[in-house]
């Protein structure tokens, strides 16, 4: 399991170093518009970790995926441990958000960041070098990447996006009744808008059997490069921001919004280092899957919560804080979790 180790070894060195630049204010001021303060100074969420927020999810991350999904082979996508996954990750996702909304009586903002901190994984950052270094096959995680990319992030996205539009006021708030607009909202994201331009040229490689060249997909592989880096160092600089905007988002009473931030973080461990793994490993035992098949399916199945979903949530200024932590717990319970896969099936 060296692997895993060194993966997330390294990952926390990048969080760290957030941390560090977020505490000591090295880039407070730097390279900002005149007149915004240190973030987390009372510049109300404009600063350098939103601005590094921003940069990873508009530019770097649609650059990453267009690149990633333009050279994919679409027959890793149509497989049945492909099938394993997304059945198992749809589920839990449902019933979670149904838990977030109807059981925790979360407004629609923090039930959305709730649900993808529950069932959406790290596959660039662990999932990608598990495959490499576990199974031998990169695209391996291809199809955990595709459920969360056309479908979580869309559906999770518009609802954030709804969520932050009603608070404009009246007139933003009727904008989320037609369902047209709710499919306008999710794919108006730049992330979205990437991973589809990568899967549509993927589709026209596969059909004629040419493949972009090299030089074409190099400018994106060099921008979308930035975007996992950028990605943990704003996760490292919201971790060392106080977490008061929780009960402000809940809009509850300080020692109930404590209350639900806990269990938003205990669902998010139990779904990502507990059901997951389980229900992808009965799933795929049921349906047939050889033993490495099954491995992979069931080691995708417990990848720690991505860095993306701090990155979302503090590009919505919405439950960035309960993110991280959530981020922090199921990537540390994961190690054991894996361990335990990898002695048992691998």
């Amino acid at each position: 399991m060296l692997p895993v180790l060194t993966a997330i070894g390294s990952m926390a060195c990048v969080v760290a170093l957030g941390w560090v630049i977020q505490r000591t204010g090295l880039l407070a001021g730097r390279g900002l518009p005149r007149g915004i303060a240190r973030d987390g100074a009372g510049d109300g969420g404009a600063g350098a970790r939103q601005t590094l927020a921003t940069l990873s999810f508009t530019i770097c991350a649609p650059a990453l995926m267009f690149s990633t999904l333009a050279s994919t082979d679409l027959a890793h996508v149509l497989s049945r441990g492909a099938a394993v996954t997304w059945i198992t990750t749809a589920v839990l996702g449902l019933a979670t958000a149904a838990a977030a909304r109807w059981l925790l009586r979360l407004p629609a903002g923090p039930a959305a960041v709730t649900t993808l901190a529950a069932v959406y994984v790290n596959g660039g950052n662990i999932g990608l070098p598990l495959a490499v270094y576990l199974f031998d096959d990169a695209l391996a995680v291809v199809p955990t990447l595709l459920f969360q990319l056309l479908v979580l992030a869309p559906l999770t996205l518009s609802a954030l996006d709804r969520a932050t539009a009603s608070a404009d006021g009246p007139a933003a708030r009727s904008g989320w009744r037609s369902m047209g607009q709710v499919f306008l909202a999710a794919f108006r994201n730049p992330i979205t808008l990437g991973t589809v331009a990568g899967l549509l040229v993927a589709v026209v490689s596969e059909l004629t059997g040419a493949r972009l060249p090299e030089v074409v997909l190099l400018p994106f592989d060099l921008i979308g490069a930035a975007a996992p880096p950028l990605g943990l160092l704003t996760f490292g600089m919201t971790l060392a921001v106080p977490m008061p905007a929780a009960d402000a988002d809940l809009g509850v009473a300080a020692g109930r919004g404590r209350r639900l931030v806990g269990w938003v973080i205990a669902i998010a461990v139990l779904v990502r280092n507990v059901l997951h793994p389980l229900a992808a490993w009965a799933l795929g035992s049921a349906v047939g899957l050889d033993a490495p098949a099954l491995a992979l399916v069931v080691t995708m199945a417990a990848l720690p919560t991505a860095v993306n979903v701090t990155t979302y949530a503090t590009r919505y200024g919405v439950f960035d804080g309960v993110a991280a932590r959530a981020t922090v717990w199921t990537t540390a319970l994961c190690v054991p979790v894996l361990v335990v896969i990898g002695a048992l099936l691998v």
